[in-house]
């Protein structure tokens, strides 16, 4: 049985080196995602044979594994894995797979697996340019809420630092209320996410920017680097009272902290037809499927 072990603030100086190096794009493989949301889904972790390992539990209780990462023999990591689950008497379930990652697993383990993707999990990737210049007849509209936003508001800019996080936070509260309270069923998971990433901001390594609009921080976004070449999205508020915010910290955000990067993953829609609207309205440069597999 492999040791799997709970994963702490101080974990990251061991996993971190095998993220940053990894292939993918996707945003599961971020270690503040994984850190920030360890309440809900039980993570644990484990580095053996030059991989490392991730064990977790899904929403609906089923426990499960990611993609092992690494430079060793993946045939000889998913056995390890095929075994401890063996070992616990579970069902083997690899989740957060993309269509890529099949089809490394298929070249090690050639029709041995099912996999079946989910729309609801895709990931949206932007070309960071894109969000930067937002040029050409399809971003119109967005150009259209920037200039009103411009011609509507006194704002700067500022990257999130510990002396500003206190109005980031009362801001995500403000937030909340608009959409139901903090306490709301569907919030608490993200309320405990957000306080946790705004605690270790630091340690994490976030990087973030906030739009203080008439003496307030009423818009903010931040993220982690998924790897070379692309930058991942955690989180984007702005009260809907401003007219253009998100518009605005979108294009804000990918010019001051994400113009070294190709990309720019805003991870998913969950389902949400509005959310979906929203992401699909910037024109994805790719829209990565995401599944899971099981032995067929």
């Amino acid at each position: 049985m492999l040791d799997f072990t709970p994963i702490t603030i101080e974990s990251r100086e061991s996993i971190h080196p095998f993220l940053i190096q990894n292939p993918y794009r996707n945003c599961d493989f971020s270690f503040s995602n994984i850190f920030c949301w360890k309440h809900k889904y039980n993570t644990t972790f484990c580095i053996k044979n030059n991989f490392l390992f991730f064990r977790f539990y899904t929403s609906s209780g089923q426990a499960g594994y990611m993609m092992p990462i690494g430079t060793g023999n993946l045939k000889e990591a998913l056995d390890l894995l095929m075994q401890d689950c063996i070992e616990r008497k579970n069902r083997f379930y690899l989740f957060a797979i993309t269509s890529e990652m099949f089809q490394k697993i298929e070249s090690v383990y050639p029709n041995y697996f099912k996999y079946e993707s989910d729309r609801d999990w895709s990931e949206y990737l932007y070309n960071t340019q894109d969000l930067i210049t937002l040029k050409g007849k399809k971003f119109q509209s967005k150009r259209n809420h920037i200039n009103k936003f411009k011609r509507t508001y006194s704002f700067e800019y500022l990257p999130i630092t510990r002396e500003i996080i206190p109005e980031c936070l009362e801001l995500y509260r403000q937030w909340c209320n608009e959409n139901g309270g903090c306490n709301d069923e569907s919030l608490k998971d993200e309320c405990i996410f957000t306080e946790t990433a705004f605690k270790y901001f630091e340690e994490l390594k976030l990087r973030g920017g906030a739009l203080r609009i008439n003496g307030k921080i009423l818009a903010y976004s931040y993220g982690q680097a998924l790897g070379p070449d692309t930058f991942g999205v955690h989180a984007e508020k702005s009260l809907y009272e401003i007219d253009g915010g998100f518009t605005m910290i979108n294009q804000q955000f990918a010019e001051h902290e994400c113009s070294e990067f190709t990309y720019i993953n805003r991870e998913e829609d969950l389902g949400l037809d509005s959310l979906r609207q929203a992401k699909l309205s910037y024109q994805p440069a790719i829209l990565m499927s995401k599944g899971f597999i099981k032995i067929k």
